[in-house]
């Protein structure tokens, strides 16, 4: 007979205390704000295809009415939190918290069973992999996405922060935090790379606990070395804004559901970490939705199986919990950019059947290739190491397995190759098919899978010669990822350097009003201006203004738009980016370009 369920008293005070909460932080956003400030959002500058302004199109009593409205939605929710709670509702939450100290004191447990040339290993291992990212962290040059999560909103407030939502602002909790760093120090790295490092150091630690607590020790170094160093996640844990925070909450995610299947007599705190992750993983990326409907439908159909009804309808009230959740906290998002912008995103247009059809073969095998560590050839790892699973999978009961490796592979095997399939078919359902970075969650999976097979394999084939080739192939995994990362870097370092080249002639120039219309460039040049010469002598616009008189105009090489200066005008500067014109003082009225516009 399994041990009883949460009781519903404790799952009903769960939901209403995270709506309750969200819709608290929500109130709490817009009512730090001022109509001011709603009226300031659309005086800034962003980039979204060209360069614009939000649209804002709340009055002043509509978003009044929206302060009082989220403030008392706040209040009932907590109300009714207060009210499921009782006496009862206490004991409910008394009961979590000792599951929690329960798990964290199994977790600790694991770690401290460990050998003493484990703990050399994995510490050295985190140290290592640290240092890099550190390192990566203060040479890479800011990409467009961080100057412009910088200037557009982590720079301009909370409110800029959780409800302007034009393209890189698709980030919005990792932007929050940006903006929370922001009030310690307006230095770029301290709130843009520094929230990002602490991020990803502190997720390493907690995956590694995690799947040592339900795997082995060889997996979880193995599965969790291969995903970290992974040049994607190398990038993202250097320069990647909220990646690294939704790879976080998708492993913890993923770690509360099989928490949930494996030990079903404290089931409050896997139910508890499930909803909250679910709702900050989808108001950090809303790609996160991937992740909850993975984890659902592997609960329900698990539960399914079992005719655990009760279970089955609470995991579905708690991913449709999750979801709301995440909704109120998007609400003055709603409120202030709307809906259009949310489900304009390019990255979630559904193409055409036929051009799907087409493209999909590609985009999967370069796709998993990524995820794998190699473009072009890494699907073959991929294929590879998903058919050794499916074959360890049918085979167990006839391999000889040692317990904690077979409990392992019990645990771990399937809901991991459930989270690396499953989003491939919601994909091609929905006719999207996104950047390789709004899957990189799904290598943490893969990598596990990959761990559980290492450790199976060095088990059959105890040998000397087996391990070694083995720890040579990570090393050369390493060597590889790391290599590509830096050359990455080199490149994005010789980029930039022509944009500050430009920015510092402009700089020696006599005072004047900038033209830029380049995309990125532009960019760059609002981030060096605001951060290197904020009290500068000259303005810059993106867009020109009717009636102005421009005496700097700087274009891409080749341009050959209407507002370049005709033949035989030449720039005065010039570099492989950038060329900037000096027009004739007084200067003359330069034509609006459409091209900017």
């Amino acid at each position: 007979m399994p041990p009883p369920d949460a009781d519903w008293r404790f799952f009903r005070l769960l939901l209403a205390a995270a709506l309750a909460l969200c819709a608290a932080y929500a109130a709490l956003v817009l009512g730090q704000a001022s109509y001011a400030d709603v009226q300031a959002l659309g005086r800034i500058t962003f980039h979204h295809g060209t360069y614009q302004h939000l649209p804002v199109r709340v009055s002043a009593a509509e978003f009044s009415l929206a302060q009082r409205l989220a403030l008392g939605g706040a209040i009932g929710l907590g109300l009714l939190a207060l009210a499921l709670a009782g006496r009862a509702g206490w004991a409910e939450l008394m009961r979590l918290a000792s599951e929690v100290r329960q798990a964290l004191a199994g977790a600790g447990r694991q770690l401290a069973a460990l050998s003493p040339a484990q703990r050399w290993a994995a510490g050295l291992s985190l140290a290592l992999l640290t240092a890099v990212r550190l390192y990566f962290s203060l040479i890479k040059s800011y990409h467009a996405e961080e100057v412009a999560t910088y200037d557009f909103f982590v720079s301009r407030g909370l409110l800029a922060a959780s409800s302007f939502y034009p393209i890189p602002n698709n980030h919005v909790l990792s932007s929050t935090l940006g903006w929370l760093f922001y009030q310690l120090s307006p230095a770029p790295w301290f709130s843009l790379r520094l929230p990002v490092l602490l991020t990803a150091t502190a997720g390493t630690v907690a995956l590694f606990a995690g799947l040592l607590r339900f795997g082995t020790f060889r997996a979880a170094l193995v599965g969790l070395t291969l995903f970290s160093w992974l040049q994607l996640s190398l990038y993202n844990a250097a320069a990647g804004r909220g990646y690294w925070l939704l790879m976080t909450l998708a492993g913890l995610h993923f770690l509360a559901l099989v928490a949930r299947l494996a030990r079903p007599a404290g089931p409050r705190v896997a139910w508890a970490l499930l909803l909250a992750t679910g709702i900050l993983g989808c108001y950090t990326v809303p790609s996160f939705a991937y992740v909850v409907l993975s984890s659902t439908s592997y609960l329900g159909l698990a539960f399914g199986r079992r005719r655990a009804w009760a279970a089955l309808t609470r995991t579905l009230a708690l991913g449709a919990g999750g979801l709301a959740g995440a909704a109120l906290l998007y609400g003055p998002l709603l409120l202030l950019s709307g809906w259009p912008l949310l489900l304009t995103n390019p990255y979630v247009r559904s193409s055409s059947w036929a051009a799907v059809g087409r493209e999909l073969p590609a985009f999967l095998w370069f796709t998993e290739g990524v995820l794998a560590g190699q473009r072009t050839i890494g699907a073959g790892l991929f294929i590879a190491v998903m058919g050794a699973f499916i074959w360890l999978w049918r085979a167990r009961q006839r391999v000889e397995l040692a317990p904690d490796l077979r409990r392992a592979l019990r645990q771990l095997g399937p809901p991991a190759a459930w989270f690396v399939l499953l989003p491939l078919l919601l994909l091609t359902v929905q006719r999207v098919l996104p950047p390789e970075r709004v899957l990189l969650y799904k290598a943490l999976f893969f990598f596990t899978l990959l761990g559980l097979l290492v450790d199976a394999w060095l088990r059959a084939h105890p040998g000397r010669g087996w391990a070694q080739l083995a720890g040579a192939g990570i090393a050369l995994f390493v060597g590889y990822q790391t290599f590509t990362m830096h050359r990455l870097v080199l490149d994005n370092s010789r980029q930039r350097a022509h944009v500050d080249r430009a920015f510092a002639w402009l700089q020696r120039q006599p005072p004047g009003r900038v033209l830029i219309g380049v995309n990125e460039t532009a960019l760059h040049f609002l981030f060096l201006t605001h951060t290197r010469a904020p009290n500068a002598p000259w303005q810059l616009d993106t867009n020109s203004q009717p009636g102005v008189r421009y005496r700097y105009l700087i274009v891409a090489p080749g341009y050959a738009g209407p507002a370049r200066p005709a033949p035989p005008a030449r720039p005065a500067y010039a570099n492989a980016r950038n060329e900037i014109y000096v027009l004739p003082a007084p200067g003359q009225p330069v034509p609006p370009d459409p091209a900017w516009e």
